[in-house]
């Protein structure tokens, strides 16, 4: 009788009991959502309904409890600035903070930020803009050159080349350009290839050119020890005349010196100076050449990426403090599919050079990022979009080509990973198989300037005429080794897709692309790794006084089902051991 009771007991649990458990219990899945950091509406209704009776009863059924998160965090947020042209100065509420482009400037979230951008013989380009906090903004101007005529340093010429009396005997279809100038010994010159040069001697020289000829629009004056000279020329001499210009030569500043302060939250990250030296933070980078704009990059596992522009001035400390944003875990980040027509754009993310379009973003951190374009012959192109969890944002741009009033450069390197700099400030690191695009240049003479560990810099100065792109192949020479052998070489590495944080012998070292220097001749065990993506490892042998190449196309895992646990699927399970123990027992029986 007592088995019978039991029976009983064990069949009215499992047809009652166990069913209402599991409908009151059921558990799905769903997507991780990172509150105050995606822009996604959540799925998940406000207030799941409860089983349990309250203690006491509201009064007040419409009236709900809530609870606010705040988003933990700086409130800050970050502007990238650019203009057309290119290298303009730009101040921020006030405050000199380089030249154009500057990115990843901190600014205060939820406030309105004043911008001024000026060069001159251009009108001043103003604007305000608002960011929120841990978002980005850009701004991109393009300046209105000045109508009006710029007087010349001697008032008592005309601003204008205006012609003068012959004093040059008749030649026919000839005439002549007079060059005045204040520094005697200095080399004159036309642009367009014109052929034909003076030396200046007691303040002026005379060079003669065919009146029927290609039309000069420029001239240059140079001496060592002095800023070059470049101005445009208004018109070509007639027969028989003779066309005065004027330039004023300055010595070539003292270079003075500052430094730069790199803090970050949390601390000991890789912060990278110009692309070259680096430290780990907190630091400070010391001996900086003042009056330009440096790049610093800070980047730690596990965290985002952070790029930003500083501008030092001579005897002072610029300071850079940064906290850095977690990778939300896969696949909580986001990822820009960035395509330009034409293709072979210079891409830049939050003011770091990732890669060449077309290309896939990917690890990026829900929120707005600014998106920078450059691409040698056409308009440079700045904006911001919205990257959102498990999502791919596509960035689709048609390139417009570049105004008549500007040129580009287009640079590339042997070996790549080498520091480019123009006209004295730092533009980025030459990347490999391909150029580096500088866009939006004022027309006149421009110097580029490559640096690369154990090879001698190379400068070669240009002419970039209005509408027009230069191309600047080099190839850099090594070091003439000294009677110690070289013993630590160069690594130059880069990841498809791009991002990949790197690892040499286990250490971490930063992300792609990226060129490490001082890196101890003989084998090495190289990693790149990126969210979703099969690690790549490597063992690469570096050469004393030598650049290595270091490149992996990564392999994306495939994704993989993953099943919904449910209390439910419990019920089968008991169900079965139910029976089993009900046939055991009138087996006793």
């Amino acid at each position: 009788m007592k088995r019978i009771v039991v029976l009983f007991c064990i069949l009215f649990v499992s047809a009652f009991v166990l069913p209402v458990a599991a409908a009151g219990e059921t558990v799905t899945t769903e997507p991780t959502i990172i509150h105050g950091v995606t822009m996604e509406p959540t799925k998940e209704p406000t207030k799941a309904p409860t089983t349990e009776p309250t203690k006491e009863p509201t009064k007040e059924p419409t009236s709900t409890k809530v609870v606010v998160t705040t988003p933990v965090g700086p409130q800050v947020g970050w502007v990238t600035i650019a203009s057309t042209p290119s290298g303009a100065s730009v101040t921020l509420d006030g405050k000199s903070v380089g030249v154009t482009p500057v990115a990843g400037l901190e600014v205060g979230a939820g406030t309105s930020h004043s911008v001024r951008i000026s060069m001159s013989g251009y009108e001043p380009y103003q604007t305000s803009f608002s960011v929120g906090a841990g978002e980005q903004a850009a701004v991109d101007g393009t300046l209105t050159p000045i109508a009006t005529p710029v007087p010349t340093i001697e008032p008592t010429k005309a601003p204008t080349a205006a012609p003068t009396s012959p004093v040059q005997p008749i030649g026919g279809d000839k005439g002549w350009f007079r060059v005045h100038c204040n520094v005697d010994g200095a080399q004159a010159s036309l642009g367009n290839g014109a052929a034909g040069s003076c030396t200046i001697a007691a303040g002026s020289c005379s060079i003669e050119v065919a009146t029927t000829g290609t039309p000069v629009s420029s001239f240059t004056v140079t001496k060592s020890g002095y800023q070059t000279y470049t101005n445009t020329v208004t018109r070509m001499p007639a027969k028989g005349e003779t066309v005065d210009l004027y330039a004023t030569l300055n010595p070539v500043p003292v270079p003075s010196y500052g430094s730069i302060q790199v803090t970050s939250n949390p601390s000991g990250a890789v912060a990278t100076l110009d692309g070259g030296s680096w430290q780990y933070t907190p630091c400070t980078f010391s001996s900086v050449i003042a009056g330009s704009s440096h790049t610093v990059q800070v980047s730690l596992s596990g965290y985002q990426p952070y790029t930003t522009t500083a501008y030092v001035a001579g005897g002072q400390t610029a300071y850079v403090s940064i906290s850095l944003v977690p990778n939300p875990p896969y696949p909580n980040t986001g990822s820009l599919n960035v395509a330009t027509s034409p293709k072979g754009a210079d891409i830049y993310v939050d003011g770091r050079y990732v890669a060449q379009s077309p290309s896939v973003i990917p690890g990026l951190a829900p929120g707005s990022h600014s998106v920078r374009l450059h691409k040698a012959g056409y308009d440079e192109y700045v904006n911001t979009f919205t990257v959102y969890a498990g999502q791919q944002t596509a960035v689709s741009v048609t390139l417009n080509p570049q105004y008549s009033s500007v040129g580009s450069i287009e640079v590339s390197s042997v070996p790549a990973g080498s520091s480019l700099y123009l006209d004295g400030n730092y533009m980025g690191q030459t990347p490999s198989g391909d150029y580096f695009d500088l866009t939006s240049l004022v027309p006149g003479y421009h110097t580029i300037l490559l640096r690369h560990t154990d090879y001698q810099d190379y400068s070669q100065t240009v002419y970039v005429s209005g509408g027009g792109v230069v191309t600047v192949s080099a190839v850099l020479n090594p070091v003439v080794p000294g009677p110690t052998p070289d013993v630590t070489g160069q690594i130059v590495a880069a990841s498809v897709p791009p991002g990949a944080e790197f690892y040499l012998d286990n250490v971490y070292k930063g992300v792609t692309p990226l060129t490490l220097s001082d890196i101890p001749s003989g084998s090495h065990v190289v990693t790149m790794k990126e969210a979703g993506y099969t690690d790549n490892v490597q063992t690469v042998t570096v050469i004393g006084g030598q650049s290595t190449a270091v490149a992996a196309t990564l392999t994306e895992v495939a994704p993989t089902a993953t099943a919904t646990k449910s209390p439910m699927t419990v019920v089968p399970v008991v169900g079965a051991v139910i029976l089993v123990g009900a046939v055991l027992l009138l087996k006793r029986r």
